[in-house]
Order: C-alpha cells, then structure tokens, then sequence
C-alpha cells in the first residue's frame, strides 16, 4: 500500500512538474515584454504617392514610441496584392507589417486576379488616415459645376473621358462614376493607365475629361495654381478647406465608398503585439511631424484601433462585392 501511496505521489509530482514546464512554455510564446527586440519589416505597395509619403511619416514617428525603427520596403504590383501578399505569408511575430487600403481590402478579394479570397489571411491592427479624392478637370473646360458636366455627358455619350489606373471593378472612384452613370443616365469613356501620375498629365494635356484619381501633393498644387479645377468630391466629409460647399459622389447618389489606409500584419498575430502597435501607433499619429505631412497632402487622419476598424471593414466587404460583381460581368460582355 505504501509503495503504490509513494508511486501516485511521484506521479502526481512529476504532472505537476510538467504542467508548469507547459505553462511556462505557453507564457512565453504567448507574451514577450520586450517586444520588439530588433527592427519591423513594413511593405508599402505604392511608391512615390500620397501612400508611400504618408506611410514613410507615420513609420518614423511609430518608431520613437516603440524604441525600434520601422523599415519601409516597396513592394509594388498587382493593384497592392503583391505587397498584401508578402504580409500574408510573413511569420505572425510582429515583425512584418504593411499598409492596407480600401482597395487591397474590401474590393480586390472580389476579383478573380486577386490570390486572396477574403480577409482571413491577415489581422487588422488600426486605421490612421484617409485619402481624398477630388474630381478635377482643367481650368479651361466649359463646365463649372458638376451639373453642367452631367448635362454635357448626357448630350454627348461617351465624349466624357473618365481618367483611371485600373479597371472599373477594381477602383473605388471608377465604381462611384459608373453609379453616377446609371443615375444620370449618361455615358462615359473609362481610360486606363499605369499610375495616378499618369492619369494627372493625361489631364493636364488634354488627353482625357476628368481625373478621379487621389489628391497627392501635385494635385493639389495644380488645384491651387488655378490649373484645375474641382467639380465634386468621393464623400462629402473628405473635402478640401474651401471646397466644402462642392457636392460629393455620396450626397448626389448615395454611394457610400470606404475610406480606409491602414495597417496590417499576418494571420494569428498575438493580441499583446497588436496591443503594443496599437499604443504606438494611437501616439504616432499625434506626433507633429506626422500630422505636418498629412496636412500638407490633405489627408484626414482617422483613427480606429482594430475592433473599429474590422467592423468597418466587414460592413462594406459584401457591398463592394455585389458592384464588383455587376462591373465584371458587364466587363466580361465588352471583351466578348
């Protein structure tokens, strides 16, 4: 009895042992309090825009809160999935992040290109900013307001040539100009380039109507030399100071487009990573450096830490889906 007693004891001895040994273990793979011990990977999927400059801001004020500098690494390609796709198959340490934009997460997963499907790839961290955009034409066009650009558009289908760096189905001011086309019962041209700075120069000689592209710093430069002119916005609360009174594509319509730049990282990131980004990016976007650039390029900068912004993004993911849906198909007629 007393050697059967002694036996139990050891076994239960040795259990517990090895219930601490695993405890111990999970703790600390769950939580390192010196996160981050060595510099962060940040893949930026645009170079040289409103993006990479707004990113490259916000990386370096980050980095003074979290005691290790953020590296921007462009990796441009595929309307951003080359760049999301590089956070996706990142180990989820922390140490690889990238932005996100409206785009790479509510509107590409929808497209058959795109090697994502949905969102469960990636853990969402926050939001910190919003990118404008202004539907601009030259100083010289006949028509002053968007009224008489539509009443122009309707008397001359397809005349309106509609400036774009990508397909309908895969760029949110092209989808807010094809729901103004079905209201008004007009008719435009899309035309199709390679960047937003191509798009701008088209404008600028001639080439095309309109730019829908994202305010950047040279286009508002043009806008305040007088050498173009704004005839609505996207969404009514992303106007710039002075144009408040313009009309916006979300007031005339109803299109309700999302407005996201933000960051992410790889599926499974732990929460006290995420918890740590969250309080360095909450100070980051204060910092004076940060906000001096943003307001130069007229970006509103919007926080939301990671619940706000994946409620935000699960909203509008099926709604951008069903237009996708409805712009590839009437794409897919065309190439017929």
């Amino acid at each position: 009895m007393k050697k059967e007693t002694k036996k139990i004891l050891v076994i239960i001895g040795v259990m517990g042992w090895l219930g601490f040994l695993f405890q111990s273990i999970d703790l600390a793979m769950a939580k390192d309090p010196d996160y981050p011990t060595k510099p962060i990977t940040f893949y930026i999927n645009f170079a040289g825009g409103s993006t990479d400059i707004s990113c490259r801001a916000l990386l370096e004020a980050t980095s003074k809160y979290l005691g290790q500098p953020l590296i921007p690494v462009i990796k441009t390609g595929g309307a951003g999935t080359v760049g999301a796709m590089a956070v996706m198959s990142a180990k989820p340490d922390g140490y690889t992040l990238g932005v996100c934009q409206s785009g790479t997460l509510t509107i590409l997963p929808h497209t058959e290109e795109c090697p994502y499907k949905d969102l469960s790839g990636f853990t969402l961290i926050a939001n910190f900013g919003k990118q404008i955009y202004p539907l601009t034409v030259r100083s010289d066009a006949p028509w002053n307001t968007w009224k008489e650009f539509i009443e122009w558009a309707r008397k001359n289908p397809r005349a309106a040539k509609i400036g774009t760096s990508g397909a309908r189905s895969t760029q949110t001011p092209s989808m807010a100009m094809w729901v103004a086309e079905q209201r008004e019962k007009a008719e435009f041209t899309f035309v199709v380039f390679k960047g937003g700075g191509e798009v701008l120069m088209a404008l600028l000689g001639g080439h095309i109507t309109m730019n829908t592209q994202l305010l950047d710093i040279s286009t508002a430069e043009y806008i305040n030399q007088g050498k173009l002119r704004i005839l609505a916005f996207l969404r009514k609360e992303d106007k710039m100071p002075g144009y408040e009174s313009l009309p916006s594509i979300q007031e005339l319509y109803g299109f309700d487009s999302p407005a996201f730049l933000g960051v992410w990282g790889p599926k499974g990131l732990p929460e006290y990573v995420v918890k740590k980004l969250d309080d360095a990016f909450t100070k980051a976007v204060e910092d004076p450096r940060f906000v001096e650039v943003m307001n130069r390029m007229y970006m509103p900068i919007v926080y939301m830490d990671r619940a706000k912004m994946e409620k935000e993004v699960n909203e509008m993911f099926p709604k951008m889906g069903e237009i996708v849906k409805i712009l590839r198909a009437e794409e897919a007629k065309v190439k017929k």
